[in-house]
C-alpha cells in the first residue's frame, strides 16, 4: 500500500525558489497524448454518461511526485513505478483494466500525495500543478475521467481560492483532503472559511488517509500504517468532524469517505450510545453519518453487508483504490459487490446508480 506520511516525523523543507516557478504545462501536455481507443459500444455508453464510476482512484505524474518530494515529503517512492502516471502506456493499461471490470470512469485524486509544507506558495504551486494535470485529463478523456481537486491546506485563504477554481473553472466534482493536513486535524475551527466555501459551492469533500497510522506507536512501530492504520484514520477523521459539528454546520457539503468508512459501521452502536447516554457528540452520529457517502474500497462482503444494515445502501459507491489494486484485483472491486448476496437492484445501485446521483447533484462548470 502507499506509505506517504506527512505526520510520521520527517520535517518539511522549503522548496527552492526556482521550483516555485515550475510550470505545469509539460505535465498537461503529457496527459493529453492519447493512446488509441476503439469506438466500442461500451465507450459510446461512457460518452453518454452511463456506466460504473470508480470513485476512489489515484494518478501521479513523475514530475509532480518530484515536486512533492522536493517540497519536503520524502516518502513518495511507493507511488512510483506502479502504472499510475499519465503516460500513454500507463493510461492504456489503466483503461484495459477498467474495461475488463466494466468500469466507465474513474474519479481521480492526488491524495495522499499532497504538498503540505509551511510555505503557502509552495503548497499552492503543487495544488495547481496536479489540478491542471487532472483538468487536462478530464478534457482529453471526458468519457474516462472525473476529478477531485487538491487544495493548499493548511493555508486557508489559498485553499479557498483554489477550491473555487477547481469547482467553477476546471469543472471538478469536489475536493480531496487527507485525514490530517500538516499534522493538523481537518476538524479545526481554523478551516471554517474553507468549509463555508465548499458549502456555498455544494461540493463533494473526499476524505482519504495519510498513511501516518493515526500517529500511534501501536500502529507505526509494527508497520501497520496501511494494514489497519488507514481505515482507523478514516474513522477517526469522520468522528472528529462529528465532534466539531461540521457536517451539520455545512449541510451542502457532500462528504465522501474512503474504505467503507473504516470501522464506523462495526462500531456504530457504541458510537451512538456515547451520544445517547453521555452526550459525546452534539447530535446523533447515526443520523449524521446516514447523510455521508462511503466508497466500497474494502473488498470484504460481510463488511459491505454490515454497512448496508447500519446505514442503508443508498450512499454506498464503487471504489477501487487504484493503482494499489490492479489486474484481477481491480476486477474484484466489482465481483465482490456482485457476489455479496445483495438484491440485484441494490447491487446495481452500489456499482452504478448511487455515484451518478452523487455527482449529478454537482454541476460541472
Amino acid at each position: 500500500m502507499h506509505d506517504n506520511c506527512d505526520c510520521c516525523g520527517e520535517g518539511r523543507r522549503k522548496v527552492l525558489r526556482a521550483m516555485l516557478g515550475m510550470a505545469s504545462a509539460p505535465l498537461v501536455a503529457a496527459a493529453a497524448s492519447s493512446p488509441a481507443t476503439a469506438a466500442t459500444p461500451a465507450r459510446m455508453a461512457r460518452a453518454s454518461g452511463a456506466g460504473r464510476i470508480d470513485t476512489h482512484a489515484h494518478l501521479w505524474p513523475v514530475e509532480y511526485l518530484d515536486f512533492v518530494e522536493k517540497a519536503g515529503d520524502h516518502i513518495t517512492q511507493v507511488a512510483r513505478n506502479i502504472r499510475a502516471t499519465a503516460s500513454p502506456e500507463d493510461l492504456k493499461a489503466r483503461f484495459a483494466m477498467m474495461d475488463k471490470a466494466g468500469v466507465a470512469k474513474q474519479v481521480l485524486s492526488a491524495t495522499p500525495q499532497l504538498v503540505q509544507s509551511a510555505d503557502a506558495k509552495t503548497c499552492l504551486t503543487g495544488a495547481r500543478m496536479i489540478n491542471d494535470v487532472y483538468a487536462g485529463l478530464v478534457k482529453t478523456y471526458p468519457d474516462r475521467f472525473m476529478a477531485y481537486g487538491a487544495v493548499p491546506l493548511p493555508h486557508v485563504d489559498e485553499a479557498v481560492v483554489e477550491a473555487r477554481r477547481c469547482m467553477t473553472e476546471l469543472g471538478f466534482r469536489g475536493i480531496a483532503l487527507n485525514t490530517l493536513t500538516a499534522n493538523k486535524t481537518i476538524a479545526t475551527d481554523d478551516y471554517s472559511p474553507f468549509y463555508a466555501e465548499l458549502d456555498r459551492l455544494g461540493a463533494v469533500l473526499y476524505i482519504h488517509p495519510t498513511g501516518c497510522g493515526a500517529q500511534s506507536p501501536m500502529i507505526n512501530d509494527f508497520r501497520l500504517e496501511w494494514v489497519v492504520g488507514a481505515p482507523f484514520e478514516d474513522s477517526l477523521a469522520v468522528l472528529q468532524l462529528l465532534k466539531a459539528d461540521i457536517p451539520h454546520k455545512y449541510p451542502n457539503i457532500k462528504f465522501h469517505v474512503a474504505h467503507l468508512g473504516g470501522a464506523l459501521g462495526f462500531l456504530m452502536q457504541r458510537i451512538e450510545d456515547n451520544y445517547a447516554h453521555w452526550k459525546a457528540f452534539p447530535r446523533s452520529p447515526t443520523a449524521e453519518l446516514k447523510k455521508m457517502w462511503f466508497d466500497t474500497a474494502n473488498f470484504h462482503a460481510p463488511a459491505l453487508r454490515c454497512m448496508i444494515e447500519t446505514f442503508g445502501s443508498e450512499r454506498l459507491i464503487l471504489g477501487s483504490d487504484f493503482p494499489y489494486f490492479q489486474d484481477e484485483l481491480y476486477t474484484r472491486i466489482v465481483t465482490y459487490v456482485e457476489g455479496a448476496g445483495l438484491p440485484a437492484p441494490v447491487s446495481k445501485a452500489i456499482l452504478e446508480d448511487n455515484a451518478h446521483r452523487l455527482y449529478g447533484s454537482v454541476a460541472p462548470a
